[in-house]
């Protein structure tokens, strides 16, 4: 006996396979992390004197196309991890600020030559396809990491001096 054959879907009526947008597919679209800025500038910092540090806290739109869908995405950074590069780390949740309303520093104990810090930010994610109003949140979390060039930790030895008698030949 012959049994009887479904008959083939038709491929107007045939949905899509749903969507699905991973933290790996936005973590491949996230090439600069959230910036580091150090206060004050330059590549030397002074013992014992507070560093500022601080990076941006935007949230990054972007956009890209999976499945032949264009998808918009937003990542926002939610905590940041700070390695000062002396074996101690901060983790917060706040950005930190410039001067005078800092509120990330830290103050090195020893001096060194080749001092890198580096910054983790950890991001979460939502998508939703290009002209849409339905986000979906991204399962897991995105993290990225910069590092500063080498930088030197330098001890400044404050000398006391009575330039009177300097200046009146004494």
């Amino acid at each position: 006996p012959t049994r009887p054959t479904a008959p083939a879907p038709d491929p107007a009526t045939t949905t899509p396979p749903p969507l699905i947008v991973t933290a790996h597919d936005i973590a491949t679209l996230i090439v600069d992390g959230s910036g580091i800025t150090l206060q004050p500038p330059g590549n030397t910092i002074l013992l014992h004197m507070p560093l500022i540090a601080h990076t941006n806290p935007a949230t990054r739109t972007l956009t890209t196309t999976i499945a032949n869908t264009t998808i918009d995405i937003e990542a926002t950074p939610t905590t940041y991890t700070w390695n000062w590069g002396d074996n101690t780390t901060t983790t917060t949740t706040d950005p930190g600020h410039p001067y005078p309303n800092h509120t990330i520093t830290h103050q090195y104990t020893t001096t060194n030559n080749n001092t890198t810090i580096t910054l983790t930010t950890t991001w979460t994610a939502r998508y939703k396809p290009t002209n849409t109003t339905n986000w979906k949140p991204i399962t897991g979390y995105i993290t990225t990491t910069q590092t500063t060039p080498p930088l030197t930790i330098h001890r400044l030895t404050p000398y006391l001096t009575n330039d009177t008698q300097h200046h009146h030949n004494h």
